[in-house]
């Protein structure tokens, strides 16, 4: 099945695009499609995870629907997803 990576910020200057399409099995998680990202496009794993796992300041959406809202990283991708992922913006 094919999904869309949408990549924003310190992603996108990183690949110097905004979206890369990945090829996975039916039922692959949000949490495998990350990974999969990662090893496609290696500049992406230090920025994705840490010691093995995401980095826990990243918010993860399927669709616009956060994944913690859902299955969390468990939540099951369907052809024509979108996956999009960020750090929160803070400042003052």
């Amino acid at each position: 099945m094919r999904v869309t990576v949408k990549l924003f910020g310190e992603f996108r200057a990183a690949l110097g695009r905004d979206e890369v399409a990945l090829e996975l099995p039916a039922g692959t998680t949000a949490d495998a499609a990350l990974r999969a990202l990662a090893a496609q496009e290696p500049l992406l794993e230090p920025l994705l995870f840490s010691r093995g796992a995401l980095r826990d300041h990243l918010h993860v959406f399927v669709n616009g629907r956060n994944v913690a809202h859902l299955q969390g990283l468990g939540t099951p991708l369907a052809p024509g997803d979108t996956l999009t992922f960020f750090s929160p913006l803070s400042g003052g």
